[in-house]
């Protein structure tokens, strides 16, 4: 997977049920290391994962957001 299919099927935002409007914020993009995590209005962070390939982090991110019912 490459990073222009992970953003595709991973939403942008989320709206936290504590922290409110998230957005999708990619922290790390290297060969070695990709890190993503939902950064809020207030600075805090939601759901980051880390992960050597985009298809670690959108397994890990998928599972997370799906599990506390940010997929539909």
């Amino acid at each position: 997977m490459i990073r222009s299919e992970f953003l595709s099927k991973i939403p942008f935002s989320i709206v936290h049920k504590r922290w409110g409007l998230g957005e999708l914020e990619i922290i790390v993009d290297n060969e070695l290391k990709k890190a993503v995590c939902y950064r809020h209005q207030n600075r805090t962070s939601s759901f980051g994962t880390y992960g050597k390939s985009w298809l670690e982090i959108y397994d890990d991110l998928y599972n997370h957001l799906s599990v506390n019912g940010y997929l539909k």
